[in-house]
């Protein structure tokens, strides 16, 4: 019976250690599926953290960086704010948007049209701003030119710089200025013989010190006087200023002013200035009337510093009276013997006076004499100097000095400085074209007479007075035509030389307009190079200009527009951008950049590869396309997109923090099992050790009683 308990006992420790093994083994098992589970969840989290993609960094405006896709669109979409980058194949071709394509093919080549097709146009609001130009002095179609003709003209402004029409208006003009030198050249020696020729006596003489009359056999200041005035105004002389009036080669202008300040502004009178005791001081002398100047300088407490002519000041108070005469400037740095001396006015005493004498009273009695001395054996030379001093209603003054001559040597002294002044602005402002036809038409006894040889080769020209004038006619002819179209034109133009001769040379043609002073402007070669003058010539003239001279015009008009209100500011515009919010000049370079890489070869990319992030990473990383930029000097060049700074590798945040959290969730649930397993695992094998060994104590106990049995029965 109690063998067969025992029995039974081993039977049911025997099944619950089975039992225990097969649940430690389901245990087991389950946490190796947690260990597979914790291994996804680590590979789901280390895939989120690997999951990463390219991005293409551009910027705005403000500076801020914008982070995008990179995709083709993003790397090559325009922006003044970023670097130009492109898309190169395996051909060496760039890749273009279908639509970029269409506009580059549409263009035929033609920059502009490719950028006009960006809406992009080189231009200026300069024109519009500016309107129409109006001047009223011009003639049509000068007169006024619109917005549209301005801007034409501007356009076109090279052109007319380096038109032939231009170069032949200087060059021609050029020829003429040579001619008309050469023409002076040639004339001058024979107008200064004409000038200075005369028969027995010979009155004029030339040597470095310039001309002098020779009045040799001549005494008595009237005797002298009259040979000087004959000589230079008798109609039968050689000299008479009349005679070149009259052929054209002086104005009438310059015939008065020489007759009347030169010749004619001396005079001899019989009965030279009084002494206050109305005494003769003189029996004779020549007379010269001169307009004179002074300088009022007002000094402290109202006084005044009046420097008359000769640098004589004379020092006033406040009162209108003098307080004292300063003759320094006129007595300063005389030779030996020369003396000047104050000779008035004089007190009640026949003293000089220097104070308390009213301004115009001293002024009016003031005189001096100037005395030289000669070393020839003449003598000396006495000129005695009086003022005249008056004032208008509106109280300014007018000041007059008389000078007497009172000595022969003084009176040829003065002659031969008027003789020079007369030579001289003969010989500098003739009519030297009217001279050389005057002497073509001489005879050869005038010519003879005068000792001219019109035949004779000119020095330093190498042609004679004859050629010389026929070059000079054709240059001036072909000059003319440069600029007129009408045959009354250049016949009223017949006498063009010289500026201040003009008026007699050719009298009605002569006056060309009035300036804003009133005063009269005549044609000269000089103002004929002045293309203002000659609009203004033109229409007052109602003369036709040259077809030729039109681009002439055009390119003054142009430069005078310039001159005035600047150069026209052209710039790039953006006609799809009114707001003028972007950068049109970085837009027009930007495309032009693209255009050039265009002209090397281009291929169109499909709109949907274009927009393809996954298939711009595919083209980069397998090598079928390759990167370009654009540097400072807008050339291509190439470059790995792995080291372009705008390309980065960006993770996705935000599968990453949710990969994290499942991972993290996953952990923990896992740990937790594992824990719960390992403490089912702990308990199974406690109780598997309780059973083992009780199941080892009574299978101890069977044994024994077996082996009693078998003793007992052997022994029975």
């Amino acid at each position: 019976m109690g063998m067969a308990a025992s029995q039974a006992r081993l039977l049911t420790i025997t099944a619950r250690l089975a039992d225990n093994e097969l649940r430690s083994q389901t245990i087991n098992n389950a946490k190796m599926r947690l260990a597979t589970q914790s291994s996804q969840a680590s590979e789901n989290y280390i895939n989120a953290l690997n999951n990463a993609t390219y991005k293409f960094a551009s910027y705005d405006e403000a500076g801020n960086a914008i982070s995008q896709d990179l995709t083709y669109n993003a790397l090559t979409a325009y922006s003044s704010y970023n670097t130009q980058y492109g898309l190169i194949n395996s051909a060496g071709q760039i890749l273009v948007s279908e639509s970029e394509a269409a506009m580059f093919t549409q263009a035929n080549g033609n920059l502009n049209a490719y950028l006009l097709a960006h809406g992009l146009e080189y231009t200026t609001t300069y024109f519009d701003e500016l309107g129409a130009i109006e001047n009223g002095s011009y003639p049509d179609p000068f007169d006024v030119l619109d917005v549209e003709e301005l801007k034409t003209a501007y356009e076109q402004y090279g052109s007319y710089e380096n038109s032939l029409e231009v170069e032949n208006f200087q060059n021609n003009y050029a020829v003429f200025m040579h001619a008309q030198n050469n023409l002076i050249k040639g004339s001058e020696a024979s107008l200064e013989s004409y000038l200075t020729h005369s028969t027995n006596p010979k009155l004029i003489s030339s040597d470095e010190n310039g001309f002098s009359l020779d009045f040799t056999g001549y005494s008595g200041l009237s005797n002298i006087l009259n040979r000087f005035q004959s000589a230079f105004l008798t109609n039968n002389n050689t000299y008479n200023l009349n005679n070149l009036k009259n052929n054209g080669v002086i104005s009438e202008s310059l015939e008065t002013e020489l007759t009347s300040d030169k010749v004619n502004a001396l005079k001899y009178v019989s009965n030279a200035p009084y002494t206050e005791d109305k005494e003769l001081k003189y029996k004779g002398g020549i007379e010269v009337s001169e307009e004179a100047e002074f300088v009022t300088n007002p000094t402290s407490d109202d006084k005044k510093e009046y420097i008359l002519d000769d640098g004589i000041k004379v020092l006033v108070d406040a009162d209108g009276n003098i307080t004292g005469i300063d003759m320094t400037e006129l007595t300063s740095g005389l030779t030996e013997g020369e003396t000047i001396v104050q000779t008035g006015p004089l007190d009640d005493d026949g003293n000089v006076v220097t104070s308390g004498v009213a301004f115009e009273d001293f002024v009016n009695g003031l005189s001096y004499k100037h005395t030289v001395p000669h070393d020839d054996g003449i003598g000396e030379s006495v000129a005695e100097y009086f003022f005249a001093i008056s004032k208008n209603a509106g109280g300014e003054y007018s000041l007059t000095s008389k000078r007497y001559i009172f000595s022969d040597a003084e009176l040829i002294a003065e002659l031969n400085s008027k003789t020079n002044d007369i030579i001289s602005s003969v010989l500098t402002q003739a009519n030297y074209e009217n001279f050389a036809d005057m002497l073509l038409h001489m005879s050869d006894t005038e010519l003879q007479y005068y000792g001219i040889a019109i035949d004779k080769m000119i020095p330093n020209v190498g042609k004679t007075l004859g050629e010389i004038l026929a070059l000079y006619t054709t240059a001036k002819d072909t000059f003319l035509n440069t600029i007129f179209d009408d045959t009354e034109a250049l016949a009223s133009l017949g006498g063009l030389t010289s500026k201040a001769f003009v008026e007699q040379a050719l009298k009605s043609g002569a006056v060309a307009f009035q300036d804003e002073n009133g005063e009269d402007v005549l044609v000269t070669p000089e103002n004929l190079t002045d293309i203002d003058f000659v609009l203004k010539y033109l229409n007052e003239k109602k003369l036709k200009q040259s077809e030729s001279f039109n681009t002439v015009i055009k390119e003054f008009l142009v430069e005078e527009i310039m001159l005035v209100y600047g150069e026209p500011k052209y710039a790039w515009v953006d006609v799809n951008d009114t707001a003028n919010t972007g950068n049109a000049d970085a837009k027009a370079q930007w495309y032009t950049n693209l255009f050039n890489r265009m002209n090397q070869g281009f291929k169109a990319l499909e709109n949907g590869l274009a927009s393809s992030k996954e298939w711009m990473e595919y083209a980069l990383e397998s090598g079928i396309v390759t990167l370009e930029q654009v540097d400072k000097n807008f050339k291509w060049n190439g470059l790995d997109y792995k080291t372009c700074i705008k390309i980065t590798e960006e993770t996705d945040e935000a599968a990453v923090t949710k990969a994290e959290a499942e991972y993290n969730r996953a952990m923990n649930d896992i740990e937790a099992k594992d824990n719960i397993y390992t403490l089912e695992l702990k308990n199974i094998d406690t109780e598997h050790s309780a059973l083992q060994t009780e199941y080892d104590v009574i299978k101890g106990v069977i044994d024994k009683n077996i082996s009693r049995t078998f003793k007992f029965n052997q022994s029975a």
